[in-house]
């Protein structure tokens, strides 16, 4: 994966479209894991190209939270009785996801990327199939 692959997995995550992961939690109701780890990934990698700069691009972090938005929305209306919305294939460990998700994201805005040590310990806990797609991050600290 290179950035440009990466700022199209996010566009495509914020239309929901393209098998991405938005595209099968909000338009499908299937929790995939596959289309997990590649937004994960994506947004691992953005963390790590944009670090040094003095701010993000706008647009794209806009479009990356309200992907992030949709998946914290969308797991609680899966567990809302009240609401009609469910998600197959919700992994058990579905709070490991969220965390994983929410690591990357803080990641990406605080500019302090995730480094292949520090995925590796994550890994520990819940394993990123797609781990190789990402390049080498080193560890910056």
């Amino acid at each position: 994966m290179n950035k440009e692959e990466a700022i199209n997995i996010i566009n495509d995550n914020a239309e929901s479209e393209n098998n991405s992961y938005m595209d099968f939690m909000h338009e499908s109701g299937l929790f995939d894991k596959h289309s997990f780890w590649r937004f994960y990934n994506s947004i691992r990698l953005l963390g790590y190209e944009f670090r040094n700069d003095e701010s993000l691009p706008r647009e794209l972090t806009k479009k990356l939270l309200k992907s992030y938005e949709w998946h914290l929305i969308l797991i609680g209306f899966h567990f809302d009785e009240n609401d009609g919305s469910s998600i197959d294939n919700l992994p058990k460990d579905f709070s490991q996801y969220s965390l994983r998700l929410r690591c990357a994201v803080n990641a990406f805005i605080e500019g302090d990327p995730i480094s292949d040590e520090l995925e590796g310990y994550l890994n520990e806990d819940l394993d990123n199939k797609l781990k190789n797609d990402c390049p080498t991050i080193p560890k910056l600290h």
